[in-house]
């Protein structure tokens, strides 16, 4: 009796162990990938400065912007040098972006653009990133622009922002011209009685250069081909890549409501479509711009190899401000949000084991360039006609490095509520704080 009662028991367990439904084996099981622990965002950012400037001109704005209202964390200063890179570090912890510091303010577009590889290649070996974002301001973007004409098959770049930047040049820089010209009467001094006009002309100049010497590299660079400006002219004509996001952000004043007003602003313009006479035509007093460059040379699919085909000019986006060059940086909350608002973008989903709990979870990756609480993930399961929703929180999302770059990833458990033994539907909403979406669809067949 004893040994039936035994029997009838084990029986028992084993019908109830068979009813247990269990996710199949030939379902991979999930291995948790470690997060990024230096980076909140998929690709950090290096913000470049303008002629004659330091790693400071972002300080008051950009960085208040990018600390205080999208809550990532300031790296540091890369000072890039002969010797190498030195980084002034101001988070050990977090390094969502670098400001640079070009070692020579006045160096040569070609001496930045050196330096410049130096920090991208830097801050990849630092972050593990794959690719950065860069934000030029004025020659700094010109700078960012020639990097990846000499790097169109490599560039690690994902993202290209450019401020006020003279990608066809500045009227201003014919200044050049006229300082060497100078030197060299000077130096040559043969007729002697022009002497003392032309060391007046060199003593006017040198008061008006402030802390940029006008015969200096970076001056000469900037000049427009109609000047004189070779490389502005071959810089212009090269070859860009086409997997990168090019956007220009363009300063363009309302010259006759602010001369209406007597504002300085409006003055400043008008100088500079004078000064676009010398060797542009009447035509320049009718361009806009920013005080210092036309509005075309900041357009970048203006420039020459973007308008030989058509097609180039649909990679890049314009953004216009109303405001003159030097005072584009206060613009920084729209200037800093255009970093990183864009669609999210959906790039998987599969089901998984988990090995634990013997669970059936939906492994989640996508991109965006928000930190992980500045993007949400909404989930509904259908069965039958009824439906479930999940929220993901931000907590239960990770940045974590694949093969094809960081991509934020969730794993979300199925709910009881819905039976995995029989097909089922989910969709799925990615949105960002900018407002900007995605959706998706994923489907499980049952067992």
């Amino acid at each position: 009796m004893q040994s039936f009662v035994m029997l009838i028991f084990i029986l028992f367990i084993g019908g109830c162990t068979s009813t247990k439904l269990t996710v199949p084996e030939y379902i991979p099981i999930y291995v948790e990938t470690k997060p990024s622990k230096l980076l909140q965002i998929p690709y950090p950012i290096l913000l470049l400065h303008g002629l004659g400037q330091k790693a400071s001109v972002w300080d008051k704005h950009a960085i208040k912007f990018y600390e205080q209202d999208l809550g990532l964390k300031h790296a540091g200063i890369l000072k890039p040098s002969k010797k190498g890179i030195f980084l002034d570090q101001k988070s050990t912890t977090t390094l969502d972006f670098f400001t640079v510091q070009f070692s020579k303010p006045t160096d040569s577009v070609e001496g930045w653009t050196k330096e410049l590889e130096q920090c991208i290649a830097f801050v990849r070996e630092k972050t593990g990133a794959e690719k950065v974002i860069l934000i030029g301001y004025s020659m700094g973007g010109l700078t960012g622009r020639h990097y990846l004409t000499k790097h169109v098959n490599n560039h690690h770049v994902q993202r290209l922002i450019t401020i006020g930047s003279p990608h066809q040049g500045s009227a201003f820089a014919k200044v050049y011209n006229w300082k060497t010209a100078v030197n060299s009467s000077l130096q040559d001094g043969k007729e002697s009685f022009l002497k003392p006009i032309v060391e007046q002309a060199s003593e006017l100049i040198r008061k008006a250069e402030n802390d940029v010497p006008f015969d200096s590299p970076a001056v000469r660079d900037l000049r427009r081909p109609q000047d004189g400006g070779w490389f502005i002219e071959k810089s212009g004509n090269r070859e860009h890549p086409l997997d990168v996001e090019y956007i220009s952000v363009i300063g363009d004043v309302d010259i006759m409501k602010e001369i209406s007003v007597l504002n300085k602003s409006g003055a400043k313009e008008l100088f500079r479509r004078i000064m676009g006479l010398l060797g542009m035509g009447v035509e320049s007093l009718f361009e806009g711009g920013d005080g210092v460059v036309s509005a075309s040379s900041q357009t970048i699919n203006e420039l020459p190899w973007f308008r030989s085909q058509p097609g180039r000019q649909r990679i890049s986006q314009t953004i216009k401000l109303s405001s003159v060059h030097e005072e584009h940086l206060k613009n920084s909350s729209e200037i800093q949000k255009l970093s990183l608002e864009d669609q999210p973008e959906f790039k998987g989903a599969e089901f998984f084991r988990n090995a634990d709990s013997d669970a059936l979870l939906l492994i989640l990756e996508y991109t965006d360039y928000l930190p992980k609480d500045g993007c949400s993930v909404n989930i509904e399961f259908k069965q039958s006609g009824k439906s479930t929703m999940e929220k993901i929180s931000p907590k239960d999302i990770a940045l974590v490095s694949t093969s094809s770059g960081l991509v934020k990833r969730c794993a979300i458990e199925i709910p009881k509520t819905i039976d995995i033994t029989s097909a089922f539907e989910t969709s799925i909403l990615i949105k960002n704080t900018f407002g900007r979406q995605c959706t998706a669809m994923k489907s499980w067949r049952g067992f």
